[in-house]
């Protein structure tokens, strides 16, 4: 009896970090700081070049709006499909609606992961991740940490599959001289990459001495992440197939942006290419959803390419112009409707 009401206090604790309405997150010094970084990324990048604002607001202004109504559709088609992908992770740690009172649908799991996406456009340190597994257990009777660690496998094979579409289509656009700014960027996705598999090797092999060494409090808690997360690889098979699905979607976005703006020209590897560089730039918790950072990837990456000739007819205000619209479906849609998802579900 004793332990089992330790277990809960454990279990309610473990939400405590993060239950915290994110209005007051929003407000506090450490955003205004992150949100100011970015700003200050994006003038630096945009003095950088010499681009009328004139010249982007006429490119915007004549982008067909058809093709990007559907760029706007593409994108939010993919909340169902990460749902689908995550209500597997969930079952494989033993979550499933028949079993779990409370535990949501597809559209309810989508609904979760879509506000997980607006914390993360709003605060930084990507909180969005924590405030999902903390949604999921408000709705349904689940372990945060073990919630914890399908989100944790769900990044894994986010990076895996990320890292490797970018190493192949870098390789086929560049072949076989990389230039310096495109070695970094595959060393630093490199380097997550190992990070990843040296904690989850560790995970598996010394998980048991971990535990040993740690308090009783976080032992419990350890545990259960760690379960979480290595029991989520099962049906390995689907789970990639899921996430090569949701990255297709990622450069079909910025495709259709492309074809808004008249750029066809732009062959698929390379649009494969910038938007997955445009998403790793994503995972740097230093602004929100990489406010600033991805704006300034993706101008770069289209600049750099048409100086050495792989794209052509890319100016510097088509670029400038591509990353703005894209964003505004990326970033500042999810933003606004994510206002409104989240006012209308703090008052359910």
């Amino acid at each position: 009896m004793e332990r089992d009401t330790a277990v809960a206090d454990e279990r309610a604790g473990e939400v405590a970090a993060v239950d915290v309405p994110l209005e007051r997150r929003f407000f506090n010094l450490r955003t205004a700081a992150s949100f100011a970084v970015a700003f200050v990324i994006m003038y630096f990048a945009l003095s950088r070049i010499d681009v009328d604002p004139g010249d982007i607001l006429a490119h915007i202004r004549q982008a067909n709006i058809g093709v990007y109504v559907i760029a706007f559709a593409v994108y939010y088609l993919s909340f169902p499909v990460r749902a689908w992908r995550w209500q597997l992770l969930l079952a494989n740690v033993g979550y499933r609606r028949s079993t779990h009172k409370g535990l949501p649908s597809l559209p309810g799991l989508a609904e979760i992961i879509f506000l997980s996406w607006f914390a993360n456009c709003i605060v930084p340190a990507k909180l969005g991740d924590a405030y999902r597994g903390y949604l999921l257990k408000r709705s349904a009777d689940v372990s945060f940490s073990r919630t914890m660690g399908t989100v944790l496998a769900e990044r894994v094979s986010d990076m895996l599959v990320l890292f490797v579409l970018m190493g192949l289509t870098g390789l086929r656009i560049f072949g076989g001289y990389l230039p310096a700014a495109v070695v970094y960027l595959f060393s630093a996705g490199l380097a997550l990459v190992l990070i990843v598999i040296a904690a989850l090797v560790v995970m598996k092999r010394f998980g048991q001495h971990v535990e040993r060494v740690l308090p009783g409090r976080l032992r419990e808690v350890y545990g259960r992440f760690a379960e979480g997360t290595l029991h989520s690889f099962r049906n390995l098979p689907l789970l990639l197939l899921l996430t090569i699905i949701v990255w297709a979607i990622e450069a079909a976005r910025l495709w259709l942006i492309l074809w808004a703006l008249g750029l066809l020209n732009v062959s698929l590897l390379v649009v494969i290419f910038t938007s997955l560089a445009a998403s790793l730039l994503t995972t740097l918790p230093v602004t929100p959803a990489g406010l600033g950072l991805v704006e300034s990837g993706i101008i770069a990456i289209l600049l750099f390419l048409n100086s050495i000739g792989t794209v052509q007819g890319v100016s510097q205000s088509l670029a400038s112009s591509a990353a703005i619209l894209d964003r505004t479906i990326s970033y500042w849609s999810v933003v606004v409707i994510g206002m409104v998802v989240y006012v209308i579900t703090r008052r359910k």
